[in-house]
């Protein structure tokens, strides 16, 4: 159901808390780089193929 994300409650441990607390003080920049080995797929057969199982 779509809106099962919306109502999982979280639990933390001490753990996921300290790691938490961590990531939200770093005042560390994020470092951005451009994507390398990039093919644009414009063929919707071939789309449609990546995402079937199988």
């Amino acid at each position: 159901m779509a809106t099962k994300s919306f109502t999982t409650d979280l639990k933390f441990d001490r753990k996921s808390a300290d790691n938490l607390i961590q990531a939200l003080a770093g005042r560390s920049k994020v470092k951005r780089h451009a994507p390398a080995n990039v093919e644009m797929v414009k063929d919707s057969d071939l789309i449609k193929k990546m995402f079937m199982k199988g």
